[in-house]
């Protein structure tokens, strides 16, 4: 997630759509007092980021009343460490916790994905996370997504990180399958080199999907079912088909 002050720009991350990549190529225009979440020192991305010439992390520190939950609040009481931003904090949770003149004022962006393929993206980065850490018995597609659609339905579907009911939260959605082009449309918005917004060459997140197959060679009639199902809104905004 990004709060950029001096471009004026917000941006709304989702799962599995490059946002790792994308964060990296707009941090390049942040710099002090601007908000820049964290990504993961431990898988080279904060490393990668610096190669790349972005700029982060900073400012992810949480205003005293962004707090939420019990773990945050006790360590917030008991040691004065204010919590960090999520990296895929909500368009609806930036809204009530950000100024009002800086969410009603800013261009606020996002991405979005085939909910096919990704939800079997998902699906591959997950079983490669779970077999790092040893486990060999992860279950296979079908059994997984029904298994999000039960108890993290949000990882199949990320309508919900910018949209509310049927409205969006955001001014621009960028869409994976045309992303270059989509960025440099962007950069064009915000008045800068479209160099800027390059992506690394390198994924922020690649390596794990071991089948490289089509989802429509992978997903079989329930799989497709399901997501239709869990992702009809964003179908049915952006016009996706199997």
């Amino acid at each position: 997630m990004i709060v950029c002050h001096r471009h004026r720009f917000i941006f709304i991350k989702t799962r599995k759509t490059a946002g790792s990549s994308i964060e990296i190529a707009l941090s390049r225009l942040c710099g002090p007092g601007d908000i820049v979440t964290r990504l993961s020192s431990e898988r080279g991305e904060e490393r990668l980021r610096q190669e790349e010439g972005g700029y982060g992390p900073t400012g992810d520190r949480k205003p005293v009343r962004a707090h939420r939950g019990f773990r945050e609040w006790r360590r917030l009481l008991t040691q004065g460490q204010r919590a960090r931003w999520r990296q895929h904090t909500t368009a609806r949770t930036l809204r009530a916790l950000l100024p009002r003149h800086v969410w009603d004022s800013y261009l606020k962006v996002t991405v979005e994905r085939n909910p096919w393929d990704r939800a079997l993206s998902r699906y591959w980065w997950m079983k490669g996370r779970r077999e790092e850490q040893g486990q060999t018995d992860f279950p296979s597609v079908s059994e997984y997504l029904v298994w999000m659609e039960k108890n993290k339905p949000q990882w199949i579907s990320n309508w919900a990180h910018y949209a509310i009911d049927d409205d969006l939260l955001v001014d621009r959605v960028l869409l994976y399958e045309r992303l270059e082009s989509d960025l440099a449309e962007l950069a064009q918005t915000l008045r800068v080199d479209a160099t800027q917004l390059q992506l690394p060459e390198q994924k922020a997140k690649g390596g794990f999907r071991k089948d490289t197959r089509s989802y429509r060679d992978v997903l079989g009639q329930s799989d497709r079912t399901l997501i239709e199902r869990v992702c009809e809104p964003e179908i049915r905004a952006f016009g996706y088909q199997f």
